[in-house]
C-alpha cells in the first residue's frame, strides 16, 4: 500500500504507510518542516513530546540531512505529559527522549523544559506552568494552533 493522503475538511489528513520506517521519515520531514516554518517566521520552534513510541519515531531526526539542517539552537522542548517518577527512572518520558534525541542533537539545554523530580506532583505541575507562562509572556515561546 502506497502512502496515501485522504484530506478531511476539518481534520487535515490522514496518511497510510506502509512501515514504521516510512512513517518515521515522513514524520522528520514533518516536523523539519514545520521548524524551519517556525524559526523564519518567530525565530524559534517550540514543541511538547509525549512518551510511548513517538521518540523513537523522532530517532530519523538524528540522521542525515535532518541532524545538519535542522536549526537546533532554536528548538524549545516541552512534554505534553509525564510521570511523575525521577528523570533518571526507565518509565520517565524525560530519559527516553534524552536518550532517544536530545542527548544525539545540538539543543540547547537551557531550552529542554522538564517537571522538577524533586518536588511533589502539585508542586512540579504548578513550576511547570509558571514557566511555560513566563515564557510565553516574554515571548520566548508563542503558542500555536498546530
Amino acid at each position: 500500500m502506497a502512502l496515501s493522503g485522504v484530506v478531511h475538511k476539518d481534520r487535515g489528513e490522514l496518511r497510510i504507510h506502509e512501515s514504521l520506517d516510512e512513517l518515521s521519515t515522513d514524520l522528520a520531514d514533518y516536523i523539519a518542516e514545520l521548524s524551519e516554518a517556525s524559526v523564519k517566521e518567530r525565530g524559534v520552534f517550540s514543541i511538547a513530546l509525549s512518551g510511548g513510541s513517538l521518540i523513537g519515531l523522532m530517532g530519523k531526526l538524528c540522521e542525515a540531512p535532518y541532524n545538519r539542517t535542522v536549526d537546533w539552537a532554536k528548538w524549545y522542548i516541552f512534554w505534553a505529559d509525564e510521570r511523575v517518577v525521577a528523570k533518571n527512572h526507565t518509565d520517565s518520558n524525560y530519559k527516553l527522549a534524552k536518550d532517544g534525541l536530545l542527548s544525539k542533537v545540538p539543543i540547547i539545554p537551557s531550552h529542554v523544559h522538564s517537571i522538577n523530580d524533586a518536588v511533589s506532583a502539585e508542586e512540579a505541575a504548578s513550576e511547570y506552568e509558571f514557566v511555560i507562562r513566563q515564557l510565553v509572556k516574554t515571548r520566548m515561546v508563542s503558542v500555536s494552533e498546530c
